[in-house]
């Protein structure tokens, strides 16, 4: 029997691996580009066709487990897929959504009922699950959120107003954070897009992305026990805060990656403006 690689064996095989996928990825954002974005975000149309050459390539759900069809990766994986797409000018904001935020939170806490249902989804790419906890008077503040549900016999019935919500239009389903009533506890609640109650508007921004923002309003909607991430709650379940902010960190890594892109994108194209632009007909002091 041979011996494994040590830890820094392991760490090369790992940074090569790593190496790889960001030059995968760089080729294939790069076929789009920031030209491709910027008119796709003037239209306020969904990168569709960049969203399906990354899923193609099983780069949208390289964190989701293989067993649903993802790439059994990590968040290091999509983190660099993020920040690849957003170096070659395409930053997509439903990798932060759906693939990091609904895709980590239903991997570890879903039922195997909405792991089935709702991952492989998430990892070919067509089943998009965007997220809403961010309210008028709360922000993202979830100690102050009012959206509430509350139990009726097996049923759940949700009432509140969420905003700044992105991608609902492009969504399968909405995973919405909501205040157990007459409880200190809160839920995660999974809602098929066009559930009875839940109405999706606009709401004009003045940042200009392909992935549209809405207001949603949740008119006494009345869910299923299947509808709760998790399953049923009781007094001893977790409160879902972990089950929030098990999504939320993972946000802010991938955010955080996508910004790193957007600054290596800009630097790029300062440099190459700086080597490349004419003054009065002749070279800039400095190109080539």
């Amino acid at each position: 029997m041979t011996a494994g690689p040590d830890a820094a064996q392991a760490g090369e095989l790992q940074a090569g691996e790593l190496a790889e996928l960001r030059a995968t990825v760089a080729r294939i954002a790069g076929k789009f580009g920031g030209r491709y974005y910027a008119a796709r975000a003037q239209a306020g149309q969904p990168c569709d066709e960049l969203w399906q050459a990354l899923a193609q390539a099983g780069f949208v759900g390289v964190n989701i487990p293989q067993e649903y069809g993802g790439g059994g990766a990590g968040l290091a994986e999509l983190a660099v897929v993020c920040e690849e797409t957003a170096a070659q000018g395409c930053p997509l904001l439903l990798l932060l959504v759906s693939s990091a935020i609904s895709g980590e939170v239903l991997a570890r806490y879903g039922t195997a009922g909405q792991k089935s249902r709702w991952l492989p989804g998430i990892a070919d790419g067509t089943g998009k699950v965007v997220f809403a906890v961010t309210e008028p008077d709360a922000g993202s503040n979830t100690h102050r959120l009012s959206t509430t549900a509350r139990p009726d016999g097996a049923q759940w019935v949700l009432a509140g107003t969420k905003v700044y919500i992105s991608g609902v239009d492009e969504a399968a389903a909405v995973l919405v954070v909501a205040r157990i009533a007459d409880s200190p506890r809160f839920g995660l609640f999974l809602l098929p897009a066009g559930t009875p109650g839940l109405t999706a508007r606009p709401l004009p921004v003045d940042a200009m992305l392909p992935e549209r923002q809405f207001t949603l309003h949740l008119d006494d909607i009345r869910l299923g026990p299947d509808s709760l991430v998790g399953g049923p709650a009781d007094d001893a379940a977790d409160d879902g805060l972990a089950q929030v902010f098990h999504g939320l960190n993972p946000e802010r890594i991938t955010a955080a990656a996508l910004c790193v892109g957007v600054a290596r994108y800009a630097l790029d194209r300062a440099a190459q403006y700086a080597r490349t632009r004419t003054v009065w007909e002749a070279p800039a002091p400095g190109a080539g």
